[in-house]
């Protein structure tokens, strides 16, 4: 679903946001969200997909193999009575949601990546939380976004452990739901089979040229979504949670310490709190290697507080180290 396609992009860009006050000799940031708070995941495995006839062969994808995508496939006539946009239109008309899936990146049939996406929403309340793994090396990042009393929108960047967050204002929602999603123009409706089971599936080839296909159960839901790349690359997404109605109570800021990202007077990097205390942050690097060596953080007075950053501090060694 592109739903997801934008709501892991908009989590880049906020954790990107955090990196690049490091060019400044300051900035801000945390243990990229590592909460518990996903729950009720769902024990769908990844399986690699591996386009072809079908076969028995497990190592072709056959009956305990990966995907297999039959090569027969039918033109959907009306685009909007498939099981894909009827799923969307279900999901963006619901006042609250919550959908776990679990991914993994591939080139050829190496993975290099994997990770879990969880999105909840409650009204016009948005919290979306990634878990991506590569080379060894994982990162986790996780957002809420809610409307404000004079109709902007706050978005934070959530530290879960610390129950600490950075804030900042935007003039367009996080996620938009106003507007059902934008169909594919033309759809194809198919069958492929995972690890043996045989899956009912609607394929279209998306705007960057990739192949898109979703699996769906017997409920009409998302099981699997394969997307294959023009470059050889692939991504393989398995859902394993779905419900409409509730938003497993993810779609909240209490208990949080929200700080907002400002600049000083001298244009120094600095975290201001919600009663307007405003402390600086500098990150430190080796002269030699440029490597990262820690921050220092003070109050406006010039007291070190660093220890009441420990969240910061760890966030740039996930990403810089």
């Amino acid at each position: 679903m592109r739903l997801y396609k934008k709501a892991a992009a908009v989590l880049l860009a906020a954790a990107m946001a955090v990196s690049m006050m490091t060019a400044c000799g300051g900035g801000a940031g945390g243990n990229g969200g590592n909460g518990g708070n996903g729950g009720n995941g769902g024990d769908t495995e990844i399986v690699e997909p591996v386009p072809g006839p079908d076969t028995t062969d497990p190592g072709q994808g056959g009956e305990t193999g990966g995907t297999t995508t039959q090569p027969e496939k039918t033109k959907i006539t009306d685009v909007t009575k498939s099981q894909y946009a009827q799923f969307s239109k279900n999901l963006y008309k619901s006042n609250a949601f919550y959908v776990q899936v679990a991914m993994a990146e591939y080139e050829g049939k190496t993975k290099t990546g994997e990770g879990t996406m969880i999105m909840a929403r409650k009204g016009d309340d948005v919290y979306v939380k990634t878990v991506t793994t590569q080379k060894g090396k994982t990162q986790e990042v996780a957002v809420f976004a809610e409307k404000t009393n004079d109709g902007k929108y706050a978005r934070y960047m959530l530290f879960e452990d610390a129950k600490t967050a950075l804030k900042s204002i935007q003039d367009k929602p996080f996620m938009d739901f106003s507007k059902e999603e934008e169909l594919p123009k033309e759809m194809y409706r198919t069958t492929v089979k995972v690890g043996g089971k045989e899956y009912y599936a609607e394929t279209y080839t998306d705007e960057g040229g990739s192949e898109q296909t979703t699996c769906f159960d017997e409920n009409g839901k998302p099981k699997y979504q394969f997307s294959q790349r023009k470059d050889g690359t692939s991504e393989t997404m398995a859902y394993q949670t779905i419900r409409i109605g509730d938003s497993n109570n993810l779609c909240q800021i209490n208990g949080y310490k929200a700080y907002t990202m400002a600049n000083d007077a001298d244009g120094s990097s600095i975290l201001v709190d919600e009663s307007g205390n405003k402390y600086k942050v500098t990150i430190k690097f080796d002269q030699n290697n440029n490597k990262y060596t820690g921050i220092e953080a003070t109050d406006s007075n010039g007291k070190v507080v660093t220890d009441d950053f420990a969240w910061l501090d760890n966030y740039f060694k996930s990403i810089l180290s």
